[in-house]
């Protein structure tokens, strides 16, 4: 029971489902604003674990912790890009949030968190809305990411060693990775059958890999010619090819 003027009847189980899909409404439409790319089952962990905060249902004082706990969670899934899909994401969800605690009967926010009486007709409303909007979003993530995928590969030539390798290249505009002031592109270790690396960066994301670097004598993307550049061969990126678009020149 919750006392809020009068008794009513609120279930913690009920409570946090419904929480749990705003947050995972609030994070696909993140992902879409910011063009990044996010598996399903990465939107559903990230979602379950941002989801914990309902327990600050015990807590009667600080109202704000929610956005703390927030922003250390933020902090450990995305580091440097913190301070800009932290706000994004909570504009998001509290928008969301004001929303649908406007049209449900008798619910109400406490600290940070959607309160909704265990009501049949109200819940079952509001859960068959949000499915319809997560339906909506995941159709348009499918289709803007199939889109923005096919308008961003472009064909590879790479010479290395006397042998020609042919691939498609993945413009990711999240690919900032230098060396010695010069930008890396990234290929697949699958891709070249024999390199020799001649140094290694590390990579200053949340996999902390290392990229193996190795200097090719041509490179050609989309009929624009590059002579003697540093390459990054990598392990466990699904594309063949990660470009640089301080490389790609006049193509774009």
């Amino acid at each position: 029971m919750i006392t809020r003027g009068e008794v009513m009847e609120v279930y913690v189980e009920v409570t946090f489902l419904t929480n749990f899909l705003i947050i995972l409404s609030s994070l696909e439409m993140m992902g879409i604003l910011l063009c990044k790319e996010m598996s399903y089952l990465q939107v559903l962990k990230e979602s379950f674990l941002l989801s914990f905060s309902v327990l600050l249902l015990y807590i009667d004082s600080y109202s704000w912790m929610i956005l703390i706990i927030w922003l250390v969670i933020f902090y450990l899934l995305y580091q440097k890009q913190i301070f800009l899909y932290y706000p994004v994401f909570l504009f998001i969800y509290f928008s969301i949030l004001y929303f649908v605690s406007s049209f449900i009967y008798e619910s109400f926010i406490y600290n940070g968190i959607l309160i909704v009486p265990v009501s049949f007709s109200s819940f079952v409303l509001f859960i068959v809305g949000l499915l319809f909007v997560l339906l909506q979003i995941m159709f348009i993530v499918y289709l803007k990411r199939k889109v923005r995928i096919n308008s961003y590969l472009y064909p590879v030539e790479l010479f290395y060693a006397g042998k020609q390798y042919v691939f498609n290249g993945f413009l990711d505009s999240g690919n900032e990775v230098y060396y010695e002031g010069f930008p890396l592109i990234l290929i697949n270790e699958k891709i070249i059958d024999k390199y020799e690396i001649i140094d290694v960066v590390e990579l200053n994301d949340l996999r902390s890999d290392f990229i193996g670097v190795i200097k090719v004598d041509t490179l050609a993307i989309n009929n624009q010619l590059l002579e003697n550049i540093y390459v990054g061969v990598i392990r466990g990126i699904k594309y063949d090819c990660l470009l640089n678009k301080s490389l790609m020149g006049g193509i774009l």
